[in-house]
């Protein structure tokens, strides 16, 4: 049997500033051993989605990835929020201190080829939390509006759950209408954004009744003309004025409600006290309020 056997010539190439690579021909033509160090190399690519939300006031992190040889250092351009960064590990972190929409541009970059970019945005929710006042006053028979207000990213809804008095509605993120009873009447308020705390809001409603106004008179002078217009709360106009205990001397209610007319010089200085009835349109009974008043005149 003939024996035949492969003649290997190896050739092993140095030089300076060059790389060392190494071949072996065999006897039949072909070319077997490693490859240049470039040839193992590959350009990076991003492969994390291009979208994060992280949560105000509370630590949050998200991992960028990308293919590569050798893995690809990360970096951004842009405005994250404060309290938020990114490692060149890829690993953007930290507690966000600001709400809102933060756009940035990703690149991820190994030295081979060109920089790969990727247009990213960090979303920063924030819990909602109510700000406005826990009560409001309401007239019987006036129509009233009252807006609660909540901060929170995106914007919260309101909602409101309890009994309201009747005449009273919840609509449009308000409470609103003309009151047809008084008291005092609790509710709760919720502001939802989808975060998962709620913010919750124990809020009192106060309907007045029909009452006056009108709690000083503005002082006059004697012997000079004096004006004053009398104001009630709630009722149906119009309305119609009384004096129930006579006013100074000189001086006149209209029907109106207007105090008006000039106390002599005779009469002596002084401040004078005299009551009021004010009635509304109500039917088939009609409201009616009264109150003391006091006026002074020098």
């Amino acid at each position: 049997m003939a024996l035949r056997f492969a003649a290997w010539t190896v050739v092993v190439a140095l030089g300076i500033g060059s790389t060392a690579c190494s071949s072996a021909t065999s006897g039949s033509g072909q070319t077997t051993g490693a490859s240049s160090a470039s040839s193992n190399s590959v350009t990076p690519v991003l492969t994390s989605p291009a979208s994060a939300t992280f949560t105000e006031g509370t630590p949050g992190a998200f991992t960028v990835t990308a293919t590569g040889t050798p893995a690809p250092a990360f970096s951004e351009t842009g405005t994250l929020p404060t309290g938020v960064t990114l490692t060149s590990t890829g690993v953007l972190w930290g507690t966000p201190t600001q709400n809102g929409v933060f756009p940035v541009t990703i690149t991820a970059s190994n030295g081979i080829g060109t920089p790969v970019t990727q247009s990213f945005t960090l979303t920063v929710d924030s819990a909602p939390v109510i700000t406005s006042p826990a009560k409001a006053t309401f007239t019987k028979g006036v129509n009233g509006s009252f807006t609660p207000k909540a901060t929170g990213f995106p914007a919260p809804t309101i909602v409101e759950s309890g009994a309201l008095p009747a005449g009273v509605k919840f609509t449009g993120g308000k409470l609103t209408g003309s009151p047809t009873v008084t008291g005092t009447f609790p509710i709760t308020l919720t502001a939802d954004n989808g975060i998962v705390i709620e913010a919750t809001q124990t809020f009192t409603l106060k309907v007045l009744g029909f009452d006056v106004s009108t709690l000083k008179l503005p002082a006059g002078t004697r012997g000079v003309a004096y004006f004053a217009q009398l104001a009630a709360l709630g009722g149906t106009a119009p309305l119609t004025w009384k004096a129930k205990i006579a006013l100074p001397s000189g001086l006149k209610l209209s029907s109106s409600g207007v105090v008006s007319g000039t106390v002599p010089t005779t009469v002596a200085a002084g401040t004078y006290t005299f009551k009021v009835r004010v009635s509304d349109s109500t039917l088939p009974t009609h409201q009616v309020a009264t109150a003391t008043l006091k006026v002074t005149f020098s």
